[in-house]
């Protein structure tokens, strides 16, 4: 589950969308779609959505290129099975993949002639009413415009996650101790410690961890002593030395290796990339 700010969010896709004219789609981790605009598919997937196999094809697609970006945790482009290009986003954070942002059914202009030839042999307005139409009706984007597109969903993603319009559904609890890990960062903090203060057995701590987090709370306190560091490393100048051990780190070089597991790649860099796509807003 998702908790998301609906109608931030509305605006910025409808702002994607007049820029690009591609339908962008906000989808959980299982595949739900939570948000879209345009709310309505395209001519073409709704005329297509009515024959079963299709749809399931369709869907089976997607299925697949949601498990390789969550594996790759990075962007994948890719050709749908009738030839159409798309792209996904994994949104993620230091606790695991949260969900997916996805655009796409668009024709690339240097095969675009082809392409809707062969889809106009494969389908006929007999069996899909109105679909000749819907083919010449989808949008042209050249590779440069692609991966312009692409840039800019990068982009959006990086700023939802960092405004918080995307967070993982919590409990009250967890979100307790939430604040509780957060006002002790810089301290060691062990489940002993966690059940002390709320009162709480361990066996009940960790079934909560169980069903809320997907880890260990002994990992959920490292993933989150990273997820500070990344917002410090975003929003202060402070070197990353006293980063590390701002966030309860002793050892730089262990959370330099931490961090790397991560992230994908060293703090320095991730300062850098997170300067780059700092947009100042939408």
């Amino acid at each position: 589950m998702l908790n998301i700010n609906a109608a931030n969010l509305y605006k910025a896709f409808r702002d994607f969308h007049t820029l690009t004219n591609i339908r962008i789609v906000l989808f959980d981790k299982t595949g739900q779609i939570l948000l879209a605009y345009p709310e309505s598919k395209s001519e073409f997937c709704t005329i297509i959505g009515k024959d079963a196999t299709l749809d399931q094809r369709c869907a089976d697609c997607d299925y697949a290129n949601f498990k390789l970006c969550s594996q790759a945790k990075q962007i994948i482009n890719y050709r749908c099975h009738l030839g159409l290009s798309e792209a996904i986003v994994p949104i993620y954070d230091t606790s695991g993949i949260l969900g997916f942002i996805m655009f796409g059914q668009v024709l690339m202009q240097e095969g675009a002639k082809l392409t809707r030839e062969k889809l106009h042999r494969e389908f006929n307005d007999t069996a899909f009413p109105g679909i000749h139409d819907a083919i010449d009706a989808l949008p042209v984007k050249t590779t440069a415009e692609l991966e312009a597109t692409t840039t800019i969903l990068q982009a959006l993603v990086s700023y939802l996650l960092s405004n918080q319009w995307v967070t993982p559904a919590r409990s009250e609890f967890i979100r307790h101790m939430d604040s509780f890990i957060e006002a002790n960062l810089d301290k060691t903090i062990t489940v002993n410690d966690i059940c002390a203060e709320f009162h709480i057995k361990r066996t009940r701590l960790y079934s909560i961890a169980s069903e809320y987090l997907g880890c260990s709370i002994a990992t959920y306190i490292r993933n989150q002593r990273i997820a500070h560091a990344c917002r410090l490393l975003k929003d202060t100048d402070m070197s990353v030395s006293s980063i590390a051990y701002a966030v309860g780190f002793s050892d730089y070089g262990h959370f330099s290796r931490i961090f790397q597991q991560l992230q994908g790649k060293s703090a320095t860099a991730y300062r850098r990339s997170q300067q780059k796509y700092n947009l100042g807003g939408f």
